[in-house]
């Protein structure tokens, strides 16, 4: 029987973590109908020594914004990623009445990094309520598209302006609980919510949800279970014990983001006491699910939006301000001795002075590599009255001042503790994610967290076997998310395939381009060496390593 596409010679891996097996792959209106020794397609992709699994599903994004304007995601699409899931961490793009957009934006952009000049030229606004929101994304995607809808945008729609300051009365909270079951009956896959404290949004001030109640927010999140569908996100910062007393009540799984690796003198507990408190929960029978990933946390940050650094007290000053006016702040010495203090106090978040370095600069290039604390020694050594106590904020801020703060500064937050990684990527019930993608566009680029997880950790290091790799990237969030039509390759399933040359898979670098709207800059991942070919429903968008999706009459994806 001829079907209208066929991957053969490939050796699959079906996403079930079973054991290999050698099988072409028919499939039949966007979905696998045969897959045995031989099947013959109208179209047909050489799949002859290439590993064939399901797309890969990213379980946290941020393409909330971006599928308006991009509705082929990329870099992810570019990836084998062929679902997503935006609205993390309690921030989607609705329910959000005109009169709130602008607050919403701001937050966005201080706690994303997406810039209001994008976003403003970027967003059509073409909705208010998140049905509305989906209609309008499902009509254009090139990748499959779902997501959370997030507790900030409902608390605004509700609350309006009030959401920032004040708990809700019963009245609004059941109201927000009306707002969240029309997005779970729309088709949101389930509710996200931010607990973590430090997040800064409109006006320098926390994040609307973060003025919930622990009554609301869990008001909030029954609503899951009172609908029978979706599942709940928490970013909890480090109060995320109660999640694993809370779900067995609830009866929705829940993930939360993340288990990191953090260093020594890190505010942060550390990562073996968190995964002990996830153990004892898991075999005391809560569905609850860590993120985890394979990237080290390592930002590109810049002196123009210091926003890795807004939960510091004098560094949260600046979030309203323009940055001309905090150029100014810069230059006060009063302020960067106190700022200098409250990051070294490690109280907030551990800078890790040794291991900023000068990344990205126009005006300073021969430091391209060198490390600020290097830079400060060196100034102090110098015996120059002015540099006697010269710091590593002195250099930072000094080095951006001279560029017009254009020059950006690598610094690895956490996540780079390799033997700690290994176990986390590794623990039951834990999840991967965390790719970010769509956020911190300007700062990080990991939207290629996929594909180094397999290349770098599952064959390079050993990790676990391939079949349970790919497993880890697509059955596995696929069953967390309540799809069962994908993250399989099995008749029935969406044909959501890839073909990987398993030993030329290589994970890409970042490089800084300025393609959004508004001229917008962003750090992207070119296609990776050994993704041979990507089908999504059906529809082959790259063939023998060459994207083709631009080809095609209709975008292939759909909402989840």
């Amino acid at each position: 029987m001829s079907y209208d596409l066929a991957l053969r010679g490939g050796t699959v891996l079906d996403g079930t973590g079973a054991p290999p097996f050698r099988a072409d792959v028919g499939v039949r209106d966007g979905r696998i109908a045969e897959i045995a020794p031989t099947v013959r397609g109208a179209v047909e992709l050489d799949a002859s020594g290439a590993v064939v699994c399901p797309g890969f599903l990213d379980l946290h994004t941020h393409y909330d914004p971006q599928v308006l304007w991009d509705p082929w995601l990329t870099p992810s699409s570019g990836q084998g990623v062929t679902s997503v899931v935006a609205g993390n961490c309690g921030l989607s793009l609705a329910p959000c009445p005109p009169a709130m957009r602008g607050s919403l934006v701001r937050i966005l952009e201080h706690v994303e990094d997406m810039p209001t000049a994008v976003l403003d030229a970027g967003v059509d606004w073409s909705f208010t309520t998140y049905p509305d929101y989906l209609a309008r994304v499902g009509r254009a995607v090139g990748i499959n598209f779902g997501g959370y809808v997030g507790h900030n945008a409902v608390r605004m729609t509700v609350l309006g302006e009030d959401a920032h300051d004040r708990a809700a009365t019963a009245d609004e909270i059941d109201r927000m609980r009306a707002l969240v079951a029309d997005a779970l009956r729309a088709g949101a896959l389930g509710f996200s919510t931010d607990r973590s404290g430090f997040h800064i949004g409109d006006r320098g001030r926390p994040v609307p949800s973060m003025n919930a109640t622990q009554a609301e927010v869990e008001a909030l999140m029954r609503v899951t279970a009172e609908v029978g569908r979706g599942i709940c996100h928490v970013a909890p910062g480090e109060d995320f014990a109660w999640l694993y007393d809370f779900q067995p009540a609830l009866g929705r799984p829940i993930t939360w983001s993340a288990l990191l690796t953090y260093p020594e003198g890190s505010p942060r507990a550390h990562w073996a006491d968190k995964l002990a408190v996830h153990r004892a929960g898991r075999e005391a029978g809560a569905d609850v699910h860590p993120q985890v990933t394979c990237r080290p946390i390592e930002q590109r940050i810049s002196a123009a939006d210091p926003s890795s650094f807004y939960s510091v007290p004098a560094w949260a000053e600046l979030a309203p301000l323009a940055p001309a006016q905090r150029a100014e702040r810069y230059r006060d010495a009063a302020w960067r001795d106190r700022a200098y203090r409250e990051l070294d106090s490690r109280r907030w978040v551990n800078p890790r002075w040794a291991d900023i370095t000068v990344v990205e600069t126009a005006r300073h290039t021969g430091l391209i590599g060198r490390g600020i604390a290097e830079l400060a020694a060196e100034a102090r050594q110098s015996g120059r009255p002015e540099d006697a106590a010269r710091t590593p904020l002195d250099v930072l801020l000094d080095l951006s001042l001279a560029d017009d703060l254009r020059t950006r500064f690598a610094v690895t937050f956490a996540n780079d503790d390799e033997d700690a990684l290994r176990t986390l990527l590794a623990a039951e019930g834990c999840v991967l994610g965390l790719s970010d993608a769509g956020a911190h566009a300007g700062q990080i680029c990991d939207a290629h967290m996929p594909v180094d997880f397999l290349a770098n950790w599952v064959r390079d290091r050993e990790l676990m076997a391939p079949e349970q790799g790919v497993h880890r990237l697509t059955g596995e969030p696929a069953d967390l998310l309540g799809l069962a039509d994908r993250g399989r390759v099995r008749v029935g399933a969406a044909a959501d395939l890839l073909a990987l040359r398993w030993d030329d898979l290589r994970a890409p670098t970042p490089r800084r381009v300025t393609d959004l709207p508004s001229g917008g800059e962003r750090l992207v991942v070119d296609a990776p060496p050994g993704l041979e070919h990507v089908v999504v429903n059906g529809s082959v968008t790259r063939r023998d390593g060459v994207d083709v999706g631009g080809d095609l009459a209709r975008l292939p994806g759909r909402l989840l």
